[in-house]
């Protein structure tokens, strides 16, 4: 089973050689990392240091949607069977990647998986309180019953990537994976996953989960 990590990128210089460093080696070559516009050295620490990994560089930051395409055709260029997605800020650990692939290869009628943090453990107030309401109505208004719609530690079968494509180019994108992958009925689990908060403000804001929250709406009611 060929697969291929994708990890989008903006202004991480401050946690990407640890991450890269705590990626087991056999992952190594199937990282790609996509840089969306960084200001940052972060596209320089990754050539000095990991030159093998394979670097995609956008000229302007177009958003970690946009990113997470860029990763995605790359990976279907590349023939990969299984494409995974994953932060590169260390809030996700690598070491989880082979709990993934072990479920795709154990559970073959299994067409898309989900991270499932473990809510309210190390998650703040406002975050906490966002991701419940958005996955409580993604729940409803879809019948796709998940724990955790927010996480971006996901992973789902090449052969399905027209039935999840999204047009979201920012946050939004990680929801409309799942309401695409509601709407076309794709089988799935989810896995729980730890992850570390490490800054106050990374992530989606506030702002960002209404602007969500909007594009729900019009997603239920106007597509």
């Amino acid at each position: 089973m060929k697969y291929r990590i994708i990890v989008p990128l903006y202004n991480e210089a401050r946690y990407i050689k640890k991450f890269l460093e705590n990626m087991p080696s056999k992952h190594l070559s199937s990282l790609i990392l996509v840089d969306d516009g960084s200001t940052d050295k972060t596209a320089k620490i990754v050539k000095e240091n990991y030159p093998k990994t394979t670097l995609l560089q956008q000229k302007i930051n177009l958003g970690k949607g946009k990113s997470m395409e860029t990763g995605a055709l790359r990976a279907i260029k590349d023939k990969a069977d299984v494409l995974i997605f994953m932060d590169g800020d260390m809030q996700h650990k690598p070491t989880d990647i082979d709990r993934f692939l072990r479920a795709f290869k154990k559970q073959r009628r299994i067409d898309i998986i989900f991270g499932a943090r473990t809510i309210g453990k190390n998650m703040r107030l406002a975050p906490f309180m966002g991701n419940k309401m958005l996955t409580i109505i993604i729940n409803l208004f879809f019948k796709y019953f998940l724990n955790d719609t927010q996480c971006g530690f996901r992973g789902f079968r090449a052969k399905v990537f027209d039935k999840v494509r999204w047009r979201s180019s920012g946050y939004a994108a990680e929801t409309e994976m799942v309401i695409n992958a509601a709407r076309n009925r794709l089988r799935y689990r989810e896995i729980s996953i730890d992850t570390v908060y490490l800054d106050h403000y990374k992530g989606t804001s506030i702002f960002d989960g209404v602007i969500i929250l909007a594009k729900i709406t019009i997603w239920k009611f106007f597509k």
